[in-house]
């Protein structure tokens, strides 16, 4: 039976942080551990990095550039936090030299007795490690008396730089000859990398569908869409690869068939509500999640997914206002969420008494809408394709700087378009102090299954 595969995921703020505690002035190694939350997933697991503990001055026997001694006591400290909150641990130590980080002999004798006793004080718990250099990492298990190498580990933050470990055996004519324009523009390595990619894809809409044809296009190796709707005569001006034989028929449907006269990627449907703990469970192995829908309820508990499962949520919405019969107003909005941005609640693109309305039967939201309570519950909002493109177009742009780097630097984690002035402006990032799920120390960072998403 296949092995299980492991992987690291933790914040740019808090992998730079830690590097600081394991490099320092005096030259010498130095070590700690990172608590962790976990998430299954297809392939086997993910480690969620929800804190690091660098090991105190006092409980190193033995510290020199190149060896290093910890005292029990700092695993035992370890194992009993891990225990009390139902965490995983990764130790991890430093190597000073620059170049590609590779465990040791001593590293290897050491490893060999250390992580099987704390295996054994943690049953049930997933026990790592790993070594890092100036320029380099690698981690790994002790699983049935040898070491198995973890499949790699992730940095997340506005930018996000995924590290492989072990050897890379791809080659160049990997890549088919449909993405020689796209290679033109950010090379090989990059498009090996987007076509890597498992991307789950919330409503399949004006906006939803469009990002969908988009990421088929550009090479994504595996998309994953959610929706529990039918296309509807209305929708066939918005959706793409909808026509009228489609009516009534489930709208993922309609797409995974687009979709598969395009691209050889994989593509999973589910048939369902987001909102649900069971449909949100399926996408946990995603390396983005595109936020496409209509409600702030579901982007409510998309938004807590993002930074629970460390999975940037990209959300995006688009707004005409035609109450005086014609076109007053017509905007889009593009927000980046997830590990060490701002959440959508801390922004104000949540509205808590909106989340409210729709969590109600249907007999109470049209109540509430009639004594206008909460505007266009029960109303179809107006929308126009040009403008749905142009919103996605600016999420999938952001999603390729993200991973791929693509314009050369940070994407703006909020973005407006403004289609009345014909400009896109970045909007800067607002945090309120304590936020349950944004904030680093009391939010719900790096839980991962240790807490459901949705009650539903």
């Amino acid at each position: 039976m296949k092995k299980p595969n492991y992987s690291f995921f933790v914040t740019a703020s808090d992998w730079s942080a830690a590097r600081t505690l394991l490099f320092t002035e005096d030259g010498c190694e130095n070590a700690g551990a990172f608590l962790c939350g976990f998430a299954k997933t297809e392939a086997g697991g993910r480690l969620l990095a929800r804190e690091f503990l660098t090991v105190p001055p006092r409980l190193y026997q033995d510290r020199q550039p190149y060896h290093l001694e910890v005292a029990p006591q700092f695993y035992n400290d370890l194992v009993t936090r891990c225990e009390t909150k139902g965490l995983h641990p990764v130790i991890v130590h430093s190597h000073r030299m620059t170049g590609t980080a590779r465990y040791s002999p001593s590293d290897d004798f050491g490893e060999s007795h250390l992580l099987p006793v704390i295996q054994a004080l943690l049953p049930g718990r997933v026990v790592a490690s790993l070594v890092v250099t100036q320029n380099s990492s690698n981690g790994r298990r002790f699983v049935d008396g040898k070491f198995a190498t973890m499949i790699g580990m992730r940095v997340l933050g506005p930018s996000i730089t995924s590290v492989m470990f072990g050897a890379d055996h791809h080659k160049d004519d990997d890549i088919a000859s449909r993405y020689d324009r796209q290679v033109r523009a950010f090379g090989v390595a990059r498009q090996r990398l987007l076509n890597s990619l498992r991307v789950g894809i919330v409503g399949l809409g004006g906006t939803g569908s469009i990002v969908a044809e988009q990421l088929a296009r550009g090479g994504v190796g595996r998309i994953t869409l959610v929706d529990n709707d039918v296309i509807e005569d209305t929708n066939l001006s918005r959706i793409i690869g909808s026509t009228d034989r489609d009516i009534s028929k489930a709208k993922i449907a309609v797409l995974k068939k687009h979709l598969a006269r395009i691209t050889s990627a994989k593509i999973i449907t589910i048939n369902d509500s987001a909102l649900k703990q069971s449909v949100l469970v399926q996408l946990r192995d995603c390396d983005v999640v595109f936020s496409c829908v209509d409600n702030d309820r579901s982007r409510a508990l998309l938004n807590r997914f993002a930074y629970q499962y460390f999975i940037p949520v990209i959300d995006m919405g688009v707004r005409l206002d035609a109450r005086s019969g014609s076109v007053s107003a017509a905007a889009g909005r593009v927000s980046f969420v997830g590990p060490d941005v701002s959440c959508l609640r801390c922004s104000h693109h949540l509205n808590s008494e909106r989340i409210r309305s729709e969590s109600l039967p249907a007999s109470d939201r049209e109540k509430l809408a009639k004594e206008g309570y909460v505007m266009g519950l029960e109303e179809a909002a107006p929308a126009v394709v040009s403008l749905n493109t142009v919103v996605a177009g600016l999420a999938v742009t952001g999603f390729l700087n993200m991973f791929l780097n693509l314009t050369g630097g940070i994407q703006p984690t909020n973005q407006i378009y403004d289609a009345t002035l014909g400009s896109v402006f970045p909007v800067s990032q607002l945090h309120e102090d304590g936020c349950d799920i944004c904030n680093s120390k009391v939010g719900v960072k790096g839980l991962g299954d240790a807490q459901a998403v949705s009650a539903y």
